[in-house]
């Protein structure tokens, strides 16, 4: 049974519980006996003038600790606040007579009003925590939970099933091959780390943070010699584009997530772009690519169908070269074959390394692009020509010659087994040296976009309509939309495009030495006659006409 005393800070520091208080004598000073070996505890109520009524001092072998007691709903309820004094071997916080006094006070008052003190204790708890958590929640840690959950995003539209997307269907992307999107992001984390906003919790951070972290970097841009420790060495439109897009979404994607309130064009990175829109990089139009009218690049291109021929020849497979040697391996052939076709489709570099077999129809003369491996996030069909079709079998055939015992499911497949091309620029190095002239991968695409349909009889609307069709500008990320009338089904645009696809194949073909195929009986090629088709009806000119303002 507890003892009602009024507890003093001296009375306490000299109790021990093998000597338990039982009552008062009758001056009021406390009866000391003996703890009974059974007893486990004994129990302490404050009393008297100065005590406070429903604390409790409860004593036990290893400590003594602080506790309330009182009514709730009926019941008699007790909440434990804290230890009076500690064992020796205990080094944590503990309250004085005083504290305990005045926490019970608080305490008793909250549950006189029905309110459990623990659960506002929990409350202030998760509070402190959750602060604590946003401040440790910086732009450092936002950017890379953004790049993690889209990398995330990217590797789950590859997992399962084949789905139906439209025409187009998601394959499983090989998972060791980082997308181009989730590299430029690794690059900004890279180039932003140290910079003054980086360590700035989201919700602290301020325009003046951003000023101080991407104003040297535009000021690098326009040429002025500035020495920060972070940022690339060289600044270019392209790159202050990456620098504030990529850090911009990962912040209002964790605005959003911490609820702050804020709209996005009131963040501190939108507020600092729009202030800085007089002096933003000029959007300069890339006009590199292979100018098949150049004959310096006829030349670079002439090189390619060399190596080619050389990369094909049967001995290379027959007689193979040793590993560390430097005569031609089979592996050559995978890659001249893919730059090769990249200029006949003006597909992107990551898509085209992804082709599968799967996805080349033969019968129906097409080639369908999955929508997990194009930028726009959507499928497409390209038509597939002569030339590309016996460049395609050739290569199926070499890659059965080359692994016999493991054919790869992919088009391009790498010295790897089981994965595709992911590095094949040595080709791109080989005919710089050999030629003079530098092109890139992205190079051959432009090429496709400036030379298709650009006959001088092709109407200027259509030509801008079917170019933009060619490269692959579907309903996705990229926002422009080709037709309303072709993208119903996507293989009708691909039979759409065909004559003008071969038009210049033939072209190639001819600038390479290679015989011209496909002509029509009075001479004229599909392409020529698709041209003067759209010359002679007004409907058509109309329709492209609608079609490229819509667009």
């Amino acid at each position: 049974m507890a003892v009602q005393i009024e507890l003093t800070q001296k009375l306490i520091d000299a109790l021990a519980f093998d000597q338990r208080i039982v009552g008062l004598d009758s001056n009021g000073k406390p009866v000391f006996q003996k703890t009974p070996v059974n007893v486990e505890e004994w129990v302490l109520r404050d009393g008297g003038t100065k005590g406070q009524a429903g604390l409790v001092l409860r004593v036990t072998p290893g400590a003594m600790t602080w506790s309330v007691r009182r009514k709730m709903a009926g019941k008699s309820v007790r909440r434990a606040m804290g230890r009076a004094r500690n064992a020796e071997d205990y080094t944590g916080a503990v309250l004085t007579l005083a504290e305990a006094r005045e926490r019970a006070t608080s305490w008793l008052r909250l549950m006189q009003q029905e309110v459990d003190p623990h659960s506002v204790l929990d409350q202030h708890r998760d509070e402190t925590r959750q602060a604590s958590d946003l401040r440790r929640l910086t732009l450092a840690v936002a950017f890379a939970e953004f790049i993690e959950a889209k990398r995330k995003h990217k590797a789950k539209l590859g997992e399962g099933e084949r789905l139906e997307v439209g025409v187009g269907q998601r394959r499983k992307v090989n998972p060791k091959l980082r997308d181009g999107s989730t590299e430029i992001r690794v690059k900004v984390q890279r180039w932003l780390s140290g910079s003054p906003m980086w360590s700035v919790p989201i919700k602290d951070l301020t325009v003046a943070d951003v000023e101080a972290s991407l104003d040297p970097l535009l000021n690098r841009y326009h040429g002025h010699k500035v020495k920060i420790p972070w940022g690339p060495k060289s600044v270019s439109r392209g790159t202050m584009d990456k620098l504030y897009g990529e850090t911009e979404r990962a912040w209002w994607r964790t605005a959003k997530t911490l609820k702050l309130g804020v709209l996005r064009e009131e963040g501190p990175l939108q507020v600092w772009r729009t202030s800085h829109e007089s002096d933003w990089p000029e959007d300069k139009q890339v006009e590199r690519a292979l100018d098949t009218h150049d004959e310096a690049h006829v030349v670079w291109l002439k090189a390619l169908m060399t190596m080619q021929e050389a990369a094909h020849d049967p001995a290379v497979f027959t007689n193979r070269a040793a590993p560390r040697s430097k005569g031609i391996k089979p592996h050559l052939s995978v890659l001249v074959d893919f730059y090769l076709l990249l200029l006949l489709w003006g597909t992107r570099q990551t898509e085209t390394m992804l082709l599968e077999w799967t996805a080349i129809d033969f019968k129906k003369r097409q080639i369908e692009l999955a929508g997990d491996t194009t930028k726009s996030g959507a499928g497409d069909i390209i038509p597939l020509t002569p030339w590309a079709c016996s460049i395609l079998l050739e290569r199926q055939r070499l890659n059965a010659l080359w692994r016999p015992d493991e054919p790869s499911r992919y088009v391009f497949p790498s010295r790897e087994h089981g994965r595709p091309i992911s590095s094949p620029r040595r080709v791109l190095v080989a005919l710089a040296e050999e030629t003079g002239v530098a092109i890139t991968a992205h190079d051959l695409r432009r090429s496709l976009a400036r030379e298709l349909g650009s006959d001088e009889d092709l109407l200027h609307t259509a030509r801008l309509l079917v170019s933009g069709a060619a490269m692959h500008h579907g309903a996705g990320r990229g926002g422009s939309r080709v037709s309303a009338v072709t993208e119903r089904y996507l293989g009708d645009r691909a039979e759409t495009l065909r004559p003008l696809y071969q038009q210049r194949e033939d072209r190639l073909r001819q600038l390479v030495g290679l015989p011209v195929e496909n002509p029509k009986s009075d001479g004229t090629t599909e392409a020529e006659a698709f041209i003067a088709k759209m010359k002679e009806d007004p409907a058509i000119k109309a329709l492209l006409l609608e079609a490229l303002l819509k667009s």
